[in-house]
């Protein structure tokens, strides 16, 4: 299954950053013994990360050195000194993008909330979690504005006033915004069927309009170390906004009337994008040269990130295909070093905090259900395929056969339901205690086809079902059909989930007499519910949710509640389940397997769990 989602914000992202950047708990687990022996709760203790935006308070602070910052690793926000030495996580939450303000650094975040912060580990939560995710930021001195998206009212903007935890909307009763940048007044490019196209300055305290000039309709603005530049596309015009005379002033470089981006803008230098032959390229300018930049591994859609000591972080995403070749789940990002006097590009390569855990080749074995094997796909493109380092890949060998793989050393970690009886005594006979942590939430799901005229069944009227009593469709209001009834083998995920789940007080029929069909695996009861109008399965949510998604399949919502990641999370739904990363009880504190089975319940691996519509869950 093809993710584009995580691709296309990262490049909205970057475009947005482009258009406004300045170039100056512990949880804990449980072990389960060889069967017949007392079980033993123990704690995994998990290493410590960065502090979240939710969090604030005074930190112990670093040294300061020169260097970039930038996103890594699912967005998380790094500074990578210049001098070479490891990048350092300054916020492990996902980062939509970051602006300077003098010594600050102001950054946005998917959660809503908004931080500014130092790169020698100072920190200030700005805004709590739960607001709205800015693509843009526009800082002043006293506060920042934030701009935003709405798809039904188009672009937003809050303004935010140091000491306020309460942003007030901005321009609401305003003609158009087209743009927005902050120096000593607030500056928008605003579009009104009156007056056209106007440049209008704030008073940043009162919002009272201080003078205002007529301008292209075609106009974006950025920040550089001497003030704010206003750039025409396609007209190859730029110009600085002089605050003093209240005017715009003509700045005489280079430009072609092609120039389509004014990228940024460092110490006279500019890196311009221009449209030639339908390819955007780009170039380096100033008053005498222009020259173009000639790198075959940088796309077009990349972004600066950050600028210096002359030097520009360029930044871009490609997609990575999992090693399977089934889906497309991880975009791997790159990251090039621009010279803004010579020219020269060079790689800088970046290992964040999470990737460098097996950056030595060592991943793990890791095994699991055949519906957590999108999940291990991902964790093994992010630390295997991503840094190169390699590893074996997951082996997803369904659940009984991945619990007897750890009791034979064939698997070193695994993401299990909890063991049935048989397989405890199989650890047993082997000699095998096992830690297993809580790692997330998913769902039992009844499916079947539009075309039986039923979508929510009870819980009570599902058993009625398997028990052989209701055996028309049309008994639940649906179509007059007889229904045919699937079920899994007694070793498979789903079929003991279904067991424990729906029977736990009372016996499990007799399916086969019962003359109900078995089919092998979860692809095929799947498929024959998509086959057959009447048929009636069982499968985990999402399995259906990452390998299926054509709209004939129906996903039936049992008590009224539909399987969604949210009704699990709150607990509506009512077969919600729980998954487990199991190790052997006797794995060294700092083996591959003891540190991949850490990292669960990381805000990192909550992410990839999210990502594959898992619900995260910890132990308590």
């Amino acid at each position: 299954m093809i993710r584009l989602k995580r691709i296309l914000a990262v490049i909205l992202a970057a475009l947005m950053i482009c258009s406004g950047l300045s170039a100056c708990g512990e949880p804990t687990s449980e072990t389960i013994a060889p069967a017949g022996t007392a079980e033993v709760s123990g704690s995994a203790e998990m290493p410590e990360t960065a502090e979240t935006p939710e969090s604030s308070g005074t930190e112990e602070t670093t040294e300061a050195k020169p260097g970039f910052f930038l996103t890594a690793e699912y967005d998380r926000l790094y500074f990578a000194p210049l001098d070479g030495s490891a990048p350092r996580l300054l916020v492990d939450n996902s980062t939509v993008l970051f602006e300077h303000w003098g010594d600050w650094l102001y950054a946005s975040f998917e959660d809503g909330s908004v931080m500014r912060l130092t790169s020698d580990g100072k920190k200030e939560v700005l805004l709590p979690a739960g607001g709205h995710e800015y693509r843009k930021l526009i800082p002043f001195d006293g506060g920042f504005i934030g701009a935003y998206y709405s798809f039904i009212d188009g672009s937003g903007f809050d303004l935010y006033r140091d000491g306020s935890q309460t942003p007030e909307s901005l321009f609401s009763d305003s003609p158009v915004i087209k743009s927005c940048a902050a120096g000593r007044y607030i500056y928008c490019h605003r579009y009104d069927v009156e007056n056209d196209n106007l440049l209008v300055a704030l008073d940043p305290d009162t919002l009272e309009t201080v003078w205002s000039i007529s301008v292209d309709s075609t106009m974006e603005m950025l920040r550089d170390g001497s003030g704010i530049l206003c750039f025409m596309p396609f007209s190859g015009q730029l110009f600085r906004i002089d605050e003093d005379a209240q005017t715009l002033v003509p700045v005489y470089i280079r430009l072609a009337k092609t120039d389509t981006e004014l990228v940024m803008s460092c110490d006279g230098t500019f890196l311009v994008k221009g449209n030639y032959s339908d390819e955007y390229r780009s170039y380096l300018t100033d008053e005498n040269t222009r020259r173009l930049l000639e790198d075959e591994t940088l796309p077009s859609y990349y972004s600066v990130l950050d600028v210096c000591e002359g030097k520009a972080l360029l930044h871009y995403v490609t997609g990575l295909e999992s090693a399977a070749g089934d889906h497309f789940s991880y975009a791997q990002d790159n990251y090039r070093v621009l010279d803004l006097k010579s020219g020269a590009i060079t790689e800088f390569p970046v290992l964040g905090e999470y990737s460098a855990l097996f950056a030595s080749g060592d991943f793990p074995v890791m095994d699991s259900s055949t519906a957590r094997k999108p999940v291990t796909s991902e964790i093994y493109e992010f630390f295997c395929e991503s840094t190169g380092a390699g590893g074996t890949v997951p082996l997803c060998s369904t659940t009984h056969n991945a619990w007897l793989n750890i009791a034979d050393g064939i698997a070193d970690i695994a993401l299990l339901a909890a063991p049935t009886q048989e397989e405890q005594d199989y650890l047993k006979e082997r000699g095998v205690s096992v830690e297993m942590k809580l790692y997330g939430g998913d769902g039992l799901v009844f499916i079947g086809n539009r075309a039986c005229g039923v979508d929510d069944l009870s819980l009570d009227q599902v058993r009625a079902i398997y028990r052989g009593e209701i055996t028309n469709w049309a008994q639940l209001g649906g179509a007059d059909h007889a229904i045919r009834v699937l079920y899994r083998d007694d070793q498979s995920g789903s079929q003991r989930l279904f067991e424990r789940m729906v029977w736990k007080n009372e016996d499990v029929p007799d399916f086969k007499g019962l003359g109900f069909e078995i089919l092998d695996d979860m692809s095929s009861i799947v498929s024959e519910c998509l086959r057959d109008p009447y048929a009636i399965g069982y499968s985990i949510m999402t399995y259906l949710n990452d390998v299926f998604s054509k709209e004939e399949l129906l996903a039936f919502s049992l008590e009224g509640y539909a399987a969604t990641p949210e009704n699990v999370a709150s607990k509506n739904y009512p077969l919600g389940t729980q998954g487990y990363v199991v190790i052997r009880s006797d794995e060294p504190a700092d083996s591959p397997a003891r540190r991949l089975f850490d990292w669960f319940g990381s805000p990192l691996s909550d992410v990839i769990l999210n990502h594959n519509s898992v619900t995260p869950l910890h132990d308590e």
